[in-house]
């Protein structure tokens, strides 16, 4: 495949204009590096490494955003296979499942916190007891001061399943207070919510989506390790250190990982036996 072909690929990324031009070239730069002496499936798989890399990066922020002049409101939207981390002006994250569009300020009001949510988000709210944090979703809204919970709100469906502290859902019918191991749903046709225990405390969902930042290399290695039966060595103990910035795609095997990491701390991961990988400068 000739240089002008894997460019063509390379302009048909999506979301390619998110990036920083810097950013942009050292991507083109690994790529090119990457793929020389390579065939064609390894062109594409090189691609999809970098692009990853930025991608985790860029769950920081958001992909779509509209500044106001009054409130600085900013939008996010999610598409089919598409899970972001979001870390909002508070410290509070949120993973934001596909198909989703939220709404937030870039800085919240001195006495609350509100955000719109159509689709379904994981919230881990930064405890702030002089500010509630509101989550208005449909028929429902949702009040906290620090907590984790899940929010699920499709058109007319609506539901919240609670990991951790308590919770207010409220219709204009009427309130619940969730605690751990409940949720509560909104019936459309009484308009009021109902609530009801369960063993859901967490989506399977939101697992695609680890957060690495500012961890150690070590650190993330062993968080791997929880779900991956492999062994990491180091050429020296100072590697170990290198800290990570961003989230990482579990959706992706170990090996697409261990690259995707290799690429942001500007390391080289290489296997050296089955299941076994050493990292080095």
């Amino acid at each position: 495949m000739k240089s002008y072909r894997l460019r063509e690929e390379w302009d048909e990324l999506p979301q390619k204009g998110l990036f920083s031009e810097e950013a942009k070239l050292r991507m083109w730069t690994n790529i090119l590096r990457a793929t020389n002496n390579r065939r064609r499936r390894n062109y594409q798989r090189a691609i999809a490494a970098c692009a990853v890399l930025f991608l985790s990066i860029a769950a920081y922020h958001t992909f779509l955003a509209f500044n106001f002049p009054k409130k600085s409101e900013i939008i996010t939207q999610t598409f089919p296979q598409d899970i972001r981390l979001l870390r909002l002006s508070d410290g509070t994250r949120v993973w934001v499942n596909e198909n989703t569009q939220i709404e937030y300020p870039e800085h919240f009001a001195a006495n609350e916190r509100i955000v719109k949510l159509k689709g379904e988000a994981f919230f881990e709210v930064a405890r702030d007891t002089t500010r509630p944090f509101i989550i208005s979703s449909g028929d429902i809204k949702t009040t906290v001061l620090g907590t984790s919970f899940n929010v699920k709100a499709y058109g007319k469906i609506a539901e919240v399943n609670v990991r951790t502290g308590k919770v207010k859902v409220e219709s204009t019918q009427n309130a619940v207070f969730l605690e751990r191991g409940y949720a509560t749903l909104f019936f459309p046709k009484e308009n009021r919510v109902k609530k009801h225990k369960t063993t859901e405390l967490e989506p399977q969902w939101k697992k695609a989506l680890l957060d690495v930042d500012g961890l150690t290399l070590v650190a993330v290695i062993e968080k791997l390790k929880s779900d991956h039966v492999f062994k990491l060595e180091y050429a020296s103990e100072d590697l170990k250190q290198l800290q990570i910035k961003g989230t990482l795609d579990t959706r992706q095997g170990i090996s697409e990982i261990l690259q995707t990491i290799a690429f942001a701390l500007e390391v080289k991961i290489k296997p050296i036996g089955e299941n076994k990988f050493l990292v080095s400068k």
